[in-house]
């Protein structure tokens, strides 16, 4: 196990031992910072600049640099119109199966 999944661990048998809202909470950040993740991998993928992807999308390039730094959580609306851009797909998936939230 990496330092990571050791830190990450210690994480989640925190908010665990802080009752079913803690945990909510972590797996609303885990999805959030996993859809953020995938837009940054799926503009860097294409080799866009914010500004281009901005273009695209039609969304301003400062709110695509703090969607990206997570400083912004996009609206649905928002989200879509950059995955549209940057051609991915959301598939989301219950938790405990193979894969969690992706982009693909």
């Amino acid at each position: 196990m990496s330092s990571w999944d050791d830190f990450y661990a210690e994480i989640e048998a925190e908010a665990k031992a802080e009752g079913p809202a803690a945990v909510r909470d972590l797996r609303a950040r885990e999805l959030k910072y996993s859809l953020i993740t995938s837009l940054i991998a799926g503009r860097r993928d294409l080799h866009l600049t914010q500004a281009q992807l901005a273009a695209r999308a039609g969304v301003a390039q400062e709110e695509i640099s703090r969607i990206e730094r997570g400083r912004k959580s996009p609206t649905i609306d928002t989200y879509a119109r950059i995955a549209a851009a940057l051609g991915l797909r959301p598939q989301l998936r219950r938790r405990g199966s193979r894969a969690r939230a992706r982009v693909a």
